[in-house]
C-alpha cells in the first residue's frame, strides 16, 4: 500500500475536479490516498469522495475572478493597481501556504493536476517522493503555456496524458521525465441508457468563456427555427452564467433552453436519458470527460473540430465534428440526426463501444503500472 497525495487548486465543480474526484476514489481501494486543495473549506467538495480520503484546505476563500483586461479597457487606473497590488497579495498568500504544506508532506507519490501545482510540488516537496504531473489543458502552440510545462516537469518521473495528441506532442519534450497516455476515467459506467427518443439535446460544463457557450445558444437558436419542438439542457455553473442567461433571454428562447445550474451526478443522468443528442461547442479541450460522460449514456455527439479532445474521441466516425466553428454547419448536422432516428442509433452504439475503454476498472490497471514501478 502506497500513500498518495493529490494536489489541487480548488473544490469547485469542473471536469478537473471531477477527474481528481475519480482518481481518488480509484486509487484508494489499494492505498492511502490525501487530497491537498489550496483554496476552500469543509463541505465545498462538489464531487463524492471516499470516507477514506482526506482533504486538507490551505486557504479558505478563493479569490474572486476580476478581469484585468476589461479595467484596461475601460481605463479604470485606481483599479488596476488595486488589482495588481491584490494579485500579488494572493499569489504570496499562495506560494507561503503551498510551500508549509508541500514541506511537511511524506508521501509516497505526489499528483497534481495542473502546472502551477507541478512547479510548487517540484520546489517543496521532498527530492525523495515519486512526483507524477497530470496535464488538463490543450497547449494550443501557446509558447509560453508550453514552456511553462516543460520547466514545472523538473524532478518529475511522469506526466500523464489524456490523448494521442498531447502524448505525441510532449513525449520528446520532456527530459527524463516519462510521458504516458491514460485516458481520464469515467467511474462506473451507467446502466441505463437513453432511449434516443426524445427531441432533447443536451451540454454539460462549467460555465467560462473558453466552452463557448454562446455559440451554443446561437446554434440551437438556428435549430430552435426550424425544429421549435426541439429543448436543450444546458446543465452546470460558473462566472458565465449571467452573460450566458442574458443570451437566452435576448434570443427569445427562456422556454426552449433549460439552465438548472450544477447538479449531482445522479440528477445529471436523468437529463442525459432524456436526450437524444450531446452538443459540444468548446473552443478548446484536452480530453472533454463530459463528452466521453455522454457517450456512456448511449448519445451521439456532435462537437466543434477545434477541441483536441473531440477530435480524440469522435475523429474516427464515432461521432460528427465539425469544421472551422461554423454554427449554421452545426446546426444543419444537429437537424438531420434530429430526423434520423437510424443514424442515432449506429452513433449511439459506437459511443457506447469507444468509451468502455474508459471505465475505473480498465483505467486503474494503466494507473498502477506506474504508482506500483
Amino acid at each position: 500500500m502506497k500513500k498518495i497525495t493529490i494536489v489541487t487548486v480548488y473544490p469547485f465543480y469542473g471536469g478537473i475536479e471531477r477527474f481528481v474526484t475519480t482518481l481518488a476514489n480509484m486509487l484508494a481501494e489499494d492505498n492511502e490516498v490525501s487530497v491537498i486543495c489550496l483554496y476552500g473549506r469543509k463541505g465545498e467538495w462538489k464531487f463524492p469522495l471516499g470516507k477514506s480520503i482526506k482533504i486538507e484546505y490551505l486557504i479558505k476563500n478563493a479569490p474572486e475572478m476580476i478581469s484585468l483586461k476589461e479595467l484596461i479597457a475601460r481605463r479604470k487606473v485606481g483599479r488596476i493597481a488595486s488589482e495588481m497590488h491584490r494579485r500579488f497579495k494572493i499569489s504570496a498568500d499562495s506560494r507561503a501556504a503551498l510551500k508549509n504544506a508541500l514541506s511537511a508532506l511524506r508521501s509516497d507519490i505526489v499528483i497534481t493536476e495542473r502546472t502551477l501545482m507541478s512547479k510548487y510540488v517540484g520546489k517543496y516537496c521532498n527530492n525523495r517522493t515519486k512526483k507524477i504531473a497530470t496535464d488538463h489543458n490543450y497547449h494550443q502552440n501557446d509558447k509560453k503555456y508550453i514552456e511553462a510545462l516543460l520547466r514545472s516537469l523538473r524532478g518529475f518521473e511522469y506526466l500523464v496524458v489524456a490523448t494521442d495528441e498531447l502524448y505525441s506532442f510532449y513525449k520528446n519534450k520532456i527530459g527524463t521525465t516519462k510521458c504516458v497516455k491514460i485516458p481520464n476515467p469515467l467511474g462506473e459506467l451507467p446502466t441505463v441508457k437513453s432511449s434516443l427518443e426524445h427531441k432533447n439535446l443536451i451540454a454539460v460544463g462549467r460555465l467560462s468563456p473558453e466552452k463557448g457557450f454562446d455559440d451554443l445558444v446561437k446554434v440551437f437558436g438556428l435549430v430552435h427555427e426550424k425544429r421549435p419542438d426541439t429543448k436543450l439542457f444546458l446543465i452546470g455553473d460558473g462566472m458565465e452564467w449571467p452573460r450566458i442567461r442574458r443570451l437566452v433571454d435576448e434570443r427569445g428562447l427562456s422556454k426552449s433552453i433549460i439552465m438548472p445550474g450544477f447538479l449531482n451526478q445522479k440528477e445529471i443522468e436523468k437529463y442525459y436519458r432524456q436526450s437524444s443528442i450531446y452538443v459540444m461547442t468548446s473552443h478548446t479541450e484536452a480530453f472533454g470527460l463530459v463528452l466521453a460522460e455522454a457517450m456512456s449514456h448511449g448519445l451521439p455527439c456532435v462537437a466543434f473540430d477545434s477541441a483536441s479532445g473531440a477530435r480524440e474521441l469522435l475523429g474516427d466516425g464515432t461521432g460528427i465534428l465539425v469544421k472551422r466553428r461554423s454554427c449554421n454547419d452545426m446546426a444543419s448536422k444537429i437537424i438531420k440526426l434530429l430526423d434520423t432516428t437510424q443514424e442515432r442509433k449506429v452513433l449511439s452504439r459506437m459511443s457506447l463501444k469507444k468509451v468502455h475503454g474508459f471505465s475505473s476498472e480498465k483505467i486503474a490497471s494503466s494507473w498502477q503500472n506506474i504508482v506500483l514501478k
